[in-house]
């Protein structure tokens, strides 16, 4: 009885707070707040815009631009509108851009432009979505608010609107399993550590990279609270957590009886996920969402995935209709307005998820409060929304992933982002398209990839793509010479025309004997050479020095790969000279390179790591965290995905890459002098040994503020090896 009575007080609780939602700010604010962003990144013009808040055309956001005087007059229908009309108005009539992770150029000189047509965007997408959970471990897991304002700032000026928020949550979890008799001892082998907070959140890990401090958590809580002000502010509405079934092991053993079913991730131990036939499922969704609700508010938004790359025990089709039905009903009691957002990456294949289970899933739930979300629009084969008629009824929204692990690596299929889909925006079966989002796993290092997607939002087609990168590199540089078009028809050509990492860097993978050359193509070092000439004109203009420095990065990354194979073309011929000569060279190279990207900080592992210490209220949180850091950039953890993460950062090079090729090499030179034959697999398993012993160990070099001329620098390692690498590629 009073357990029922508990419930019922429960439901009324959580119907009062939903009867009091947390709304937008008022026009008038999100001026301001737009306002706001104006300040922080042109401060010396900010009181030559006039900021005014207008209506929506229907459903859709819109902006104006206009003159009036020496005023710019930018109109529009929320915060995020007014921001995407300043970036529309510092992109096509000041040749600027804000980008404040990949490089700037707000280096407007003289008066604002004021001499142009009158502008009006409507944007077709009412859902302008971004974050995939991994971005939250990948790229921001040691984030403070300085950080993220800079983030919001960014995400405003580009038109987002519904970003994922799941931070914050594990307080709310240690109040809703008090109250199961769960206290916060028994959820320390449930929360993961801070780096690997998506792989817990989304179910396929427990407390890995733990045990999570109380302090971490709590300041979690005062961080997600000015991330979601900001971004309530501005007019975004915050997509929260929901609740999966996922539960801890703790509330198993303490009620034996529940029912529940275990999920294997890759080489990880099972997470337990309770079944959603037990009433104790409906309950601890419901006292999820109220409690965080009255901690956060909620803008209606539930991001909900229980199946990640891992599948249902059960795949009858009314199970798992009964199943989705159970869920949303859980959100539904809690916010009557409330919508499940979903991840559509496990129905992107057709094998256990076929067209009848996942549309028996989706039916489960009414048309208008689910929403789908398109992982991975730039790859037709990993498409899903013409394998499965639209997503069935539900709004969704088209999104590309681009970067796995945030890989440091230049890429991108802008043909594929546009042909794709402008498939999708033809097709009379693509269903209730509602949107365009950006789903990478991290931040990225190719900014030229969500550039063309944030300009998406606001068109109605797919425009000229050789027109938008014109475009994109006046904004991008200022002005476009000949010798910056002429490099990037190089760049475009070879890194900007399929999708997804297809070269890595063989300085930053474990140590092994190449059988085949290694080298980066003629167009890219052509490029990379032209980039150069420029530098006289472009050396003050940061985008630019970004560019160069991560081409560089990229190109001579690879012609690294070219003396490795000379150093095991001399090892496998006993050339003891060339041999030396060879790896004298590798480490030479590998050292210039680690000076160059010391210049970014974009590019430095001690950034990463003294991110990773400032949130330490004790040396032993230090040490959690730094491992943390080091561990999921490297090794991962498990058998599986070692290197997924991997970055190619300064840093790195001399404290972890260059010392585990020094012990391959004395291997290798031992052999050829006469000592004993190298035993490769042994020196693998020992190389592993060293690798976890080297996480552990705390970084006393820490370097975490750029040094040095970027552009001088190019030029030293252009000298000293591009000349004679555009020769070889040449003679190839």
């Amino acid at each position: 009885m009073k357990k029922s009575i508990l419930i019922a007080g429960i439901a009324v609780t959580a119907l009062l707070v939903i009867s009091l939602p947390v709304m937008k700010n008022s026009e008038i604010d999100q001026a301001e707040a737009a306002r706001g962003v104006i300040e922080r990144i042109l401060p010396d013009y900010a009181d030559r815009f006039v900021l005014k808040t207008i209506l929506k055309e229907g459903e859709n956001d819109v902006f104006e631009i206009t003159t009036r005087g020496r005023k710019i007059i930018i109109r529009g229908s929320s915060g995020v509108a007014i921001c995407s009309g300043l970036n529309y108005y510092l992109k096509h009539f000041c040749n600027a851009s804000y980008n404040w992770r990949c490089g700037n150029n707000l280096n407007i000189k003289g008066d604002l432009p004021l001499n142009f047509e009158k502008v009006r965007k409507v944007s077709p997408c009412p859902y302008r979505y971004i974050f995939n959970y991994c971005t939250f471990s990948y790229s921001m897991a040691f984030w403070d608010w300085e950080q993220w304002e800079k983030m919001i700032d960014w995400m405003a000026l580009n038109g987002i609107n519904m970003p994922l928020a799941p931070m914050g949550q594990e307080l709310i979890w240690q109040r809703v399993y008090e109250k199961h008799g769960i206290t916060a001892d028994g959820l320390k082998d449930f929360f993961v550590g801070p780096a690997y907070n998506a792989f817990g959140r989304m179910g396929c890990i427990d407390g890995y990279g733990g045990p999570l401090p109380q302090s971490w958590i709590d300041s979690e809580n005062v961080l997600q609270k000015k991330i979601l002000k900001r971004e309530r502010e501005l007019g975004m509405t915050p997509v929260l957590q929901g609740f999966t079934g996922h539960v801890p092991a703790s509330l198993i053993k303490r009620n034996p009886g529940l029912k529940h079913t275990t999920l294997k991730w890759l080489d990880f131990p099972e997470t337990y996920l309770l079944d959603w036939e037990e009433p104790l499922f409906d309950e601890i969704g419901r006292e999820f969402i109220s409690e965080l609700t009255v901690e956060y508010g909620t803008d209606h938004f539930y991001a909900t995935d229980q199946f990640i790359e891992m599948n249902p025990a059960n795949g009858d089709t009314a199970y798992l209709r009964a199943m989705s039905r159970t869920i949303f009903s859980s959100i539904d009691q809690a916010d009557p307005r409330g919508k499940w957002v979903i991840q559509t990456w496990p129905f992107k294949e057709l094998t256990y998820w076929n067209r009848e289970r996942t549309k028996a899933y989706f039916d489960g739930v009414p048309d208008d409060r689910m929403i789908a979300l398109e992982l991975m629009g730039e790859s037709w084969f990993y498409t899903g929304w013409y394998k499965h008629s639209g997503w069935y009824g539900k709004s969704w929204v088209w999104s590309v992933i681009s970067n796995f692990g945030d890989n440091v690596s230049m890429f991108g299929g802008l043909p594929q982002i546009a042909e794709n889909y402008s498939k999708a925006l033809s097709d009379p079966e693509k269903g209730d398209l509602k949107g365009l989002g950006m789903m990478n796993e991290g931040l990225d290092y190719n900014p030229v990839v969500y550039e063309l997607v944030s300009d998406l939002m606001w068109e109605d087609h797919v425009p000229d793509l050789n027109q938008w990168k014109i475009e994109y590199l006046n904004s991008r540089y200022g002005s476009a010479g000949k010798s910056i078009t002429d490099a990037w028809n190089y760049i475009f050509s070879h890194y900007y025309t399929q999708s997804g990492l297809f070269e890595k860097n063989p300085i930053t993978e474990r140590p092994f004997m190449p059988d085949k050359d290694i080298l980066p193509s003629e167009g890219s070092a052509r490029g990379a050479c032209l980039l150069l000439e420029a530098s006289d004109e472009m050396k003050n203009v940061d985008a630019y020095q970004y560019d160069l420095v991560n081409l560089f990065r990229q190109v001579f990354g690879r012609y690294a790969g070219h003396i490795l194979y000379e150093i095991s073309e001399t090892y496998r011929e006993k050339d003891l000279k060339g041999f030396d000569q060879s790896v004298k060279r590798f480490k030479d190279l590998s050292l210039r390179l680690e000076k160059l990207m010391s210049t970014r900080e974009e590019f430095l592992f001690g950034k990463w790591i003294a991110d990773s210490r400032k949130h330490a209220t004790s040396q032993a949180e230090e040490q959690l965290y730094e491992w943390n850091a080091k561990a999921i950039i490297t090794t991962w953890g498990g058998n599986v995905l070692y290197g997924y993460a991997i970055k190619d950062w300064a840093g790195l090079y001399s404290g972890y890459y260059l010392p585990k090729w020094q012990k391959l090499f004395d291997l290798m030179r031992a052999e050829i002098t006469g000592g004993k034959k190298l035993d490769y697999e042994k020196f693998v398993n020992e190389i592993k040994t060293w690798e976890n012993n080297w996480i552990s160990q705390r970084e006393e070099n820490v370097i975490s503020r750029p040094s040095g001329n970027p552009v001088e620098i190019a030029r030293e390692l252009w000298s000293a090896y591009g000349v004679e690498m555009l020769g070889y590629l040449n003679a190839e």
